[in-house]
């Protein structure tokens, strides 16, 4: 156990440290990409580690070992305390067919811990980001009549994160179920400056900004129901449903003028407040639904499908986005562990392989983007027949196409996660 909770605090200090260091440049951590200017934003994966390895697939199975982000009916197989946590980072290169450039963003992926209260039912507790938004857009043209330029500016961060707190239950010997609890909160502004280029370097900025701050509470249920079908084989099917989510908030809209000093633009005068106001925003509800074959501790081919009809998002004023509609997601996965009872130390490595297609929500000019990756990674032991494991991540993908207006995202994504687990909690003590 010592051991365990020296590499997390280790791993801890090296997660504080990179958000740190990026947060110094007012980042999300994922990298510019055009398309979270849409809605709340890119939504973020809601697995952990192992499950992006497999594609996003785990809504049917668990093996103890992490904790289940995607489905709290899942939640009872873990049978000791469990800690999940991990960092996602990409490098993404982004193209209109004519212009690209590359980026780079890292982020915490969530922070988990599952607590079994009785044989038959675990609880778990969990923060984790929810949504990104990350963008920025520099335009510039000639002033008529002068020999001056004008450079716009359109600039959009901040994002949605979300506590939570579920359930999972087993029923008889086939039937799990489950339900965890949401609080979302967050904030997002967008920026439109348009900045005056003079020639004498004292150039001017003239900074519309809309922010916005939210919060609220989300629920999900989810089942799970495994049949036995052969000697060494077991056929599971499962799914989860979200209900709608009404977040509410406030509403800052401000204007404000800005100098180019030595050290970058300093405020000319105090921002002019346009308008401040309370509303909120509406998530729409969302389902999924898994099927997988599995050999306990050896085999899991799995295959889910999940849709949100973002169509029924409505935004601070409560209204729908016309560049926003139903978003549908396929996944496939395979895991494969040589052999449980081997004291060789890769015959105790779990290894992974996937596929993802998500018709994102995202319609621009009429075209549906559409996000294709292949997967793949391992968990490998802490020790020999040691439950904690560290979980490794890769994926290769492509997000949109040039032409029509759009932008195309190629990426490469890679994660790091540690699944603790400590045998010895909430063992009652026995003296003979």
């Amino acid at each position: 156990m010592l051991k365990n909770l020296l590499l997390l605090n280790f791993f801890l200090v090296c997660t504080f440290v990179l958000t740190d260091t990026y947060a110094q440049k007012e980042s999300r951590l994922t990298g510019n990409s055009p398309y979270s200017a849409l809605g709340i934003g890119d939504i973020n994966s809601p697995g952990a580690i192992a499950s992006d390895a497999m594609g996003g697939t785990g809504l049917t199975f668990g093996n103890g070992i992490y904790v289940n982000t995607l489905n709290p009916a899942m939640l009872v197989k873990t049978r000791f305390v469990a800690f999940n946590t991990g960092i996602r980072g990409q490098y993404r290169t982004i193209s209109d067919g004519t212009n690209s450039q590359t980026d780079f963003g890292a982020n915490l992926s969530h922070i988990m811990m599952a607590f079994p209260l009785k044989p038959k039912w675990t609880m778990s507790i969990g923060l984790r980001p929810h949504s990104s938004v990350e963008h920025e857009a520099r335009y510039t043209a000639p002033i008529q009549g002068t020999t001056n330029t004008v450079q716009y500016i359109y600039k959009g961060q901040g994002g949605f994160s979300k506590a939570s707190v579920g359930s999972g239950h087993m029923i008889g010997k086939s039937l799990y179920v489950g339900a965890e609890g949401y609080y979302y909160f967050g904030s997002v502004s967008r920026d439109t400056t348009s900045r005056l280029l003079l020639n004498d370097g004292e150039d001017y900025y003239l900074q519309y900004r809309d922010r916005i701050n939210a919060n609220g509470f989300g629920l999900k249920t989810g089942f799970t129901w495994n049949q036995k079908i052969s000697k060494k084989w077991f056929l599971n099917v499962g799914g989860t449903y979200e209900l709608q989510s009404k977040l509410k908030g406030s509403q800052l809209r401000s204007l404000t003028t800005l100098i180019e000093g030595q050290n970058g633009p300093t405020i000319l005068k105090k921002p002019d407040t346009l308008s401040m106001g309370t509303g909120g925003l509406t998530l729409p509800s969302s389902y999924t639904l898994g099927i997988s074959l599995e050999s306990p501790l050896k085999w899991i081919f799995a295959a889910e499908y999940s849709k949100q009809d973002w169509a029924q998002y409505r935004n601070f004023q409560g209204r729908a986005e016309s560049n926003l509609t139903g978003s549908e997601k396929i996944s496939i996965g395979v895991e494969f562990l040589p052999k449980v009872t081997s004291t060789a130390y890769f015959d105790q490595v779990f290894y992974r392989i996937g596929f993802q297609q998500i018709k994102t929500p995202y319609l621009i000019n009429s075209t549906q983007v559409m996000d294709r990756s292949f997967t793949l990674g391992l968990s490998t032991p802490l020790g020999f027949r040691n439950l904690s494991y560290i979980d490794w991540g890769f994926a290769i993908g492509t997000r949109g196409v040039t032409g029509n207006g759009l932008i195309k995202e190629n990426y490469f994504k890679v994660s790091l996660g540690f699944s603790l687990v400590d045998t010895r909690w909430f063992i009652k003590p026995r003296v003979d």
